[in-house]
């Protein structure tokens, strides 16, 4: 093994690793594949277990694979060339970086953790559960949480929610039985797959592990619960009613787990026709008693929170609908509005009574008592043959601005005098006008 390192360490150093690394392009044979592959694998095999090595690994190393988990997702799933290289890619994060602190700070400030779950994200069935086992170990370090909590997928999907998704995907794809809205149906057995409702309980050697723990190590809802344990139940960003109601049951795994294990020592005990002392007996009933509470539990706390969010939709409709009526309530008013504006410019009688109820409200507006000494100003203006109420100053917007001459126009309104082509009051330039003839006058 010293000779193999040395060469490795010949290998690395001299840079040919890194240069096959770089020739990586969507032209690639099976035979570069499969060197890369094995050449990961390679490093894997000398760094597992060994800090030394994995320190000469370095931030090249690291930088190498991370290179590599950047690829075309659309070529990891392609063929078996990248699905292999894939797989050493993720045991060489496993047996290279994992383990060695300075190593695992590097891949967290490339932004790995993000790769990671940009993988997980793609659903590949046959690597989530090294992903997440991964992922797991990286949740020792303090620094990883952020990173996790920080990334998004598509839609603006966080890490949380893409590990709750996955949990139910893997329960449908198990059997377990669970109502439209995820909610426990089997309060004594809630963690049960249809292979564990099939199978019958047999009494096994002490050595051999029994179905409830195999089914641990078996599908990864156990890995899961471990990261979402590691980030805080508490503090998850971006989870839905749906995705709180699923985390009630991930965050009661391990004691659904043992409540499970303890239940199939008590039924082997029954089925070997054991009777054990009164002392044990007493305490595997209350384990298994606490175990079906606990699901009783959680199963009422899923109804609240379903209820909840079926009174927060309801409420959500009927604002949709205030709002809705507030529009329409805005239109017919603007409608009347328009129409009795329509009414007023086409009859006249009908605009002497707005002009009535106009001036009646402003008087009311008034000051009964006018105080001592008090100048008081009209605001209206007589002798107007407008259809509407006037104020003094007219905004006319209407008027082409070639007309007006524009804001700065030279008029003179002390001329009154308009020109002959029409339009607003200009200053015409002085006409040298021919004098009329002188009539004679008789002497």
């Amino acid at each position: 093994m010293p000779n193999n390192f040395t060469f490795f360490k010949i290998f690395f150093k001299s840079g040919i690793f890194k240069n096959t690394i770089s020739k990586y392009n969507d032209k690639e044979e099976a035979i570069l594949l499969e060197i890369q592959s094995d050449i990961l694998l390679i490093l894997s095999g000398l760094c597992e277990h060994h800090i030394p090595r994995k320190e000469i690994f370095g931030t090249e190393g690291v930088n190498i694979i991370l290179h590599v988990m950047k690829t075309d997702p659309k070529k990891l799933q392609s063929g078996l060339g990248y699905n292999v290289l894939l797989f050493s890619t993720l045991d060489s994060i496993w047996c290279c970086i994992l383990g060695c602190y300075p190593l695992e700070d590097y891949f967290l400030e490339k932004e790995g953790i993000f790769l990671l779950l940009d993988l997980l994200a793609l659903n590949p069935q046959k690597f989530c559960n090294l992903i997440l086992g991964i992922m797991v170990e990286f949740c020792d370090n303090p620094k990883t949480a952020a990173h996790v909590n920080a990334w998004r997928g598509k839609k603006d999907q966080t890490a949380a929610s893409l590990l709750i998704k996955l949990w139910r995907k893997e329960e449908k794809e198990l059997g377990v039985k669970r109502d439209k809205h995820g909610k426990i149906i089997d309060t004594k057995k809630p963690l049960f797959t249809s292979f564990q409702e099939k199978q019958k309980i047999t009494p096994l050697p002490a050595n051999c592990p029994t179905i409830a723990v195999m089914d641990v190590a078996e599908n990864i809802r156990a890995k899961i619960y471990a990261v979402l344990g590691k980030l805080d139940f508490e503090n998850l960003p971006g989870l839905s009613a749906e995705d709180f109601v699923t985390l009630c049951i991930i965050h009661r795994y391990l004691d659904f787990k043992t409540g499970e294990i303890w239940n199939e020592i008590y039924e082997e005990i029954k089925l070997e026709k054991l009777r054990p002392v009164t002392m044990d007996k007493n305490i595997l009933e209350s384990i298994t008693t606490a175990s079906e509470n606990i699901g009783k539990m959680v199963a009422s706390l899923q109804s609240e929170m379903i209820e909840s969010q079926a009174c927060q939709d309801v409420q959500n409709e009927q604002k949709v609908y205030t709002k809705i009526q507030a529009t329409h309530k805005q239109r017919e008013l603007a409608n009347k509005s328009w129409e009795n504006f329509l009414a007023r410019t086409s009859n006249a009688k009908t605009l002497k009574k707005a002009k009535r109820l106009q001036e009646k409200a402003i008087e009311s507006s008034r000051r009964s008592k006018q105080p001592p000494n008090a100048v008081f100003h009209w605001t209206d203006i007589k002798g107007l043959n407008t259809t509407v109420p006037s104020g003094r100053v007219v905004t006319v917007e209407s008027t082409p601005a070639r007309l007006v001459g524009g804001p700065l126009a030279d008029t003179d309104i002390a001329l009154k005098k308009l020109p002959i082509r029409g339009g607003a009051l200009q200053r015409v330039k002085a006409v040298k006008t021919v004098d009329e003839p002188k009539k004679s006058v008789p002497t």
